[in-house]
């Protein structure tokens, strides 16, 4: 009979969770924060203290974004 070693609890989600979800979790930080540096001058500009204006200045800065990456 083989001595099974009982792992810590997580132990397997740790050793499978490697390059691959540590790269999207770095390419979603870098994205929302170019959306932000984009949408700074924005708010400070048209913001207004109204949430309404915060989600279109964030829509419009995801749009910019892209329109960068397009050439």
């Amino acid at each position: 009979m083989k001595d099974i070693k009982a792992k810590e609890h997580g132990w397997l989600e740790a050793k499978q969770s490697g390059g691959a979800v540590y790269e999207l979790g770095v390419k979603q930080s870098k994205h929302g924060k170019a959306i932000r540096r984009i949408a700074e001058p924005l708010m400070n500009k048209h913001w207004k203290n109204s949430v309404t204006n915060l989600h279109r200045i964030y829509r419009i800065a995801e749009y910019l974004l892209k329109r960068q990456k397009r050439k």
